[in-house]
């Protein structure tokens, strides 16, 4: 059965359709927009695109206990159709949700919780993914951005990415029902920040320099910073690309 997919011409934010029509949503379905008029990133960013240039989507998912796992889901989900699509490119995942290729961000997620009475109804997952934008877009993003047009040169069919996303989504989601520590593998694995020295600024805006030893079993990163581990939910993360060889 083909995952349900609902296409929307323009929209403020498909994270805020997809939470207010959470409850005629069925499981499992991916939103997605050829233009969004507010669309939002981690911390309150605004995430740039133009019309259907790109993807803009949100998944829903009413079986789940964590945001991290939808987070998780949808970006390993990204990542193998990114990697069918341009199987030149090598993409990672920088923590805590951005997709990344060499120094330049490629796509970003944005996973929030829906509540009703007190218990949460459901969680939505974002996902910006730069297609075919060009530099007159990226160099607004306000960090180094890059999209699968500027990287290969090539132009991309984004309905059908879309449908290769929401195909994907599904079956990285029957998989987490069953086998959630496959995804987490998967998830972690890509992850390729772990065991490099990295930048660090946490929510109050403190930066500090250390090293990402690991990811803990729920997605949290464990930083050792003079000599004291810390672990952190949230946060900043800035690299040096060249300097890690990645």
């Amino acid at each position: 059965m083909e995952p349900p997919i609902v296409r929307l011409d323009v929209v403020d934010s498909t994270n805020t359709y997809a939470k207010e029509h959470a409850g005629e949503l069925p499981d499992g379905t991916l939103v997605s927009a050829r233009i969004q008029t507010a669309g939002r990133g981690r911390m309150g960013r605004k995430w740039l695109s133009g019309p259907g240039r790109d993807i803009m989507a949100t998944c829903v998912f009413k079986n789940l206990d964590r945001p991290f796992l939808a987070g998780a889901i949808t970006g390993v989900a990204a990542l193998s159709v990114i990697s069918e699509a341009a199987p030149e490119l090598s993409p990672y995942f920088k923590w805590p949700n951005d997709i990344y290729v060499g120094k330049s961000k490629l796509a970003g997620l944005l996973s929030e919780a829906v509540w009703e009475h007190g218990a949460m109804k459901c969680i939505v997952c974002g996902i910006g993914v730069n297609v075919n934008s060009g530099d007159e877009l990226l160099s607004g993003a306000g960090q180094p951005a890059a999209s699968l047009f500027s990287l290969t040169g090539r132009h991309f069919d984004v309905d059908f990415l879309i449908g290769g996303l929401a195909k994907a989504v599904k079956r990285y989601y029957i998989m987490c029902q069953h086998h959630p520590r496959e995804v987490f593998a998967r998830w972690r694995d890509r992850n390729r920040l772990a065991g490099h020295v990295i930048e660090v600024v946490d929510p109050s805006g403190r930066s500090m320099t250390g090293l990402f030893r690991d990811v803990d079993d729920d997605g949290a990163m464990l930083f050792v910073c003079d000599g004291v581990e810390r672990r952190f939910t949230c946060g900043d993360v800035k690299i040096n690309a060249s300097a890690l060889n990645i």
